[in-house]
This record gives structure tokens, C-alpha cells and sequence, in this order.
């Protein structure tokens, strides 16, 4: 329960504790590796996003990206790499 920890060091060891190992989920890197990778400039249309959704930097021209494959969202290479989110691909 929420009410039997609080701040304090030895309650965020308790958590700890109770809780075990904590990672974050990932795509797996086969799956990253299979995505379609390019040059921004290569790809870019009218229609394109000009902004990575995960760092909201808006793209350079010579800027590695991936494309998902089920959807339309384009993200830089680093970005995807570093932080091996789960935005629109799917395990199904």
C-alpha cells in the first residue's frame, strides 16, 4: 500500500525491497534493427513530421532516422537507440 512508505531513505529501500528489480520495457534490438533507417533529407515530403517525438528536436537535413513500420512516425536513430521506447510498434 501507498501509506506504508513514504520519502525517507529506509522507505525507498522497503520499496526497493518489495518491488525487486525494475527495468523498462524495450523493443527488442532485432526488431530495431529491422526498421527502415535513411537520411531525413532522403525521406522528407510536404506531409513529413519535422520533429523527432521523442527529443522534439526539430530534423537536420543530414540526420540519421528509422521509420516504424506500422505507422508514419519517423525517429531519429540516436534517439531510439538511447532511449528504446515503445511508441507505436506492436507485439502482436
Amino acid at each position: 500500500r501507498d501509506e506504508d512508505f513514504d520519502s525517507s531513505y529506509d522507505s525507498l529501500l522497503s520499496l526497493a525491497a518489495t518491488l525487486g528489480d525494475v527495468r523498462p520495457r524495450s523493443t527488442p534490438d532485432s526488431v530495431v534493427a529491422a526498421l527502415p533507417s535513411g537520411v531525413y533529407k532522403d525521406w522528407a515530403n510536404s506531409d513529413s513530421d519535422q520533429r523527432c517525438p521523442i527529443c522534439l528536436d526539430d530534423y537536420q537535413e543530414s540526420d540519421p532516422v528509422l521509420k516504424l513500420s506500422d505507422c508514419s512516425h519517423w525517429l531519429h536513430k540516436g534517439c531510439l537507440e538511447v532511449c528504446r521506447v515503445r511508441l507505436c510498434y506492436s507485439d502482436g
